[in-house]
């Protein structure tokens, strides 16, 4: 006959659970979408969308919004929105009221601004790409003002020469203090185009260049980590830029 030796009343230790899955953003070492919403008055269209935005960018749906939060969009829905979200997120300047007010509702519901970009990563294709390119324009933006690293970059390029992707994008070696922030600009102009690819290219190129400037500055402080997270930068473009390249593939044996 066995014993328990449990004290009356306690319930038995609980199995430890497992760890989840560390999800992209994790290490990026980024904590922010940079979006920061407006207040906006009781006004919700079906649908709003600005005057103006590049192909693609139809505004938000305010129903799919309003199901989100209580639950009940279905799963295609949810990768609509997403899609519009992300696309509000690629443009340079701030939408108008009713759309931020949108927005703002959505990241609310999803716990705030850096659980908006770890929600939006889920969904391969314009959400995916977006958010990863921005997650790469903030570490040029990061790292971009550090005069060690402006410095180690400028040595860099002038003993080889530039990417060919990069190649029209960078200022002259002479005149790069700023190059890694002129870098990031070009990048989000392609976004605000909705130039998906031509925007995921762009930012891989710029993380290459992270990564190979990552050991010359390995000792300045604060930089110790640009390595690692350019290596994950450049990682998890490459996954998002597959996505986006791989409809306009044709079928094999064509």
């Amino acid at each position: 006959m066995t014993t328990s030796h449990e004290e009356p009343g306690r319930a038995p230790d609980a199995a430890p659970e497992e760890a989840a899955p560390e999800s992209y953003f994790a290490s990026s070492g980024i904590r922010s979408s940079g979006y920061a919403p407006p207040a906006s008055g009781p006004r919700s269209p079906e649908r709003l969308s600005p005057p103006g935005g590049p192909s693609g960018y139809e505004g938000v749906d305010i129903g799919a919004v309003h199901a989100f939060r209580r639950g009940r969009l279905e799963s295609s829905r949810e990768a609509v929105l997403a899609d519009q979200v992300a696309a509000v997120l690629g443009q340079p300047e701030p939408p108008c009221t009713p759309i931020a007010s949108a927005m703002r509702q959505v990241m609310q519901h999803v716990g705030g601004d850096a659980e908006l970009l770890a929600w939006l990563d889920r969904f391969p294709g314009r959400p995916q790409l977006i958010t990863r390119v921005l997650t790469l324009v903030a570490l040029l933006d990061r790292f971009g003002d550090c005069w060690p690293i402006v410095g180690a970059l400028r040595e860099l390029r002038a003993r080889a020469p530039d990417s060919p992707l990069l190649v029209d994008h960078l200022p002259p070696v002479e005149t790069d203090d700023s190059a890694l922030a002129c870098l990031g600009g070009e990048i989000k102009m392609l976004l605000a185009e909705d130039d998906l690819a031509p925007a995921g290219r762009l930012a891989l190129a710029a993380a290459d260049l992270l990564a190979d400037l990552a050991p010359h500055v390995a000792k300045v402080p604060g930089a110790g980590e640009l390595g690692a997270l350019a290596e994950r930068s450049r990682t998890g473009l490459r996954e998002a830029l597959a996505a986006v390249e791989a409809p306009a593939k044709e079928p094999a044996g064509r």
